[in-house]
């Protein structure tokens, strides 16, 4: 079994890009093939990180068993412009294979739809519009470990030290929102999502998107 005290906890490389988005694609995007996860993980991550002010990896024996990444509004993207640009060329990229290009839009459709809601949260001026946990995930082998509290106090820590009022994230039925209800955030905003997720289609079933903040 894999101890926490193995464990290296460090800021998100370039060189973890790929070990990062094959986690999200295993643990996320089941529904998908094996190129559709493969394009849709990389596309998000990609996404994420052009936007990501700070991150952390919790790593063993070269194995990425979990990441986090915020986006404080007043803070400057790490390497913002590169990973723009890489989140370009893998969208180019799956535009060669019909079935990579529908995971990506159908994927980033939920994305961009999670973007709107964010932009109505934050023209509440809540004090949770400070920052973004743009990104949370823990290996399926690492649970039980405690690592994605561990994570995730240490982005709330961080926040803090930077003097942040609050946070926000995004989130969605298919994760469990009573991991942040345990951690305090409050659930600020819902609506019934329109786009066509993994799974859910908008048209028979009922799939919700979520904001969910909490004061610092």
């Amino acid at each position: 079994m894999t101890e926490k005290t193995d464990v290296t906890w460090r800021a998100l490389a370039p060189e973890d890009f790929d070990r990062v988005a094959d986690l999200m694609g295993r643990t996320w995007l089941p529904e998908f093939d094996e190129a559709g996860q493969r394009a849709a993980s990389r596309v998000e991550l990609a996404h994420y990180l052009a936007s990501a002010t700070w991150s952390l990896v919790a790593e063993r024996a070269g194995e990425v068993l979990g990441a986090v990444l915020l986006a404080e509004r007043e803070g400057e993207p790490v390497d913002g412009a590169d990973w723009a640009a890489l989140e370009a060329r893998e969208r180019a990229a799956a535009e060669r294979d019909p079935q990579a290009a529908e995971a990506v839009r159908v994927e980033m459709d939920g994305v961009e739809e999670e973007a709107r809601l964010e932009q109505e949260y934050a023209a509440t001026g809540a004090p949770g519009t400070a920052a973004t946990v743009k990104l949370l995930i823990v290996a399926p082998e690492a649970k039980g470990l405690g690592l994605g509290g561990r994570l995730f106090s240490a982005a709330a820590e961080h926040l803090r030290k930077k003097g942040a009022k609050g946070y926000h994230l995004l989130t969605d039925d298919a994760c469990d929102v009573g991991f942040y209800e345990h951690k305090g955030l409050r659930q600020a905003m819902r609506r019934r999502s329109q786009a066509s997720w993994p799974g859910a289609d908008p048209a028979t079933d009922e799939f919700y998107v979520y904001v969910y903040d909490q004061e610092l």
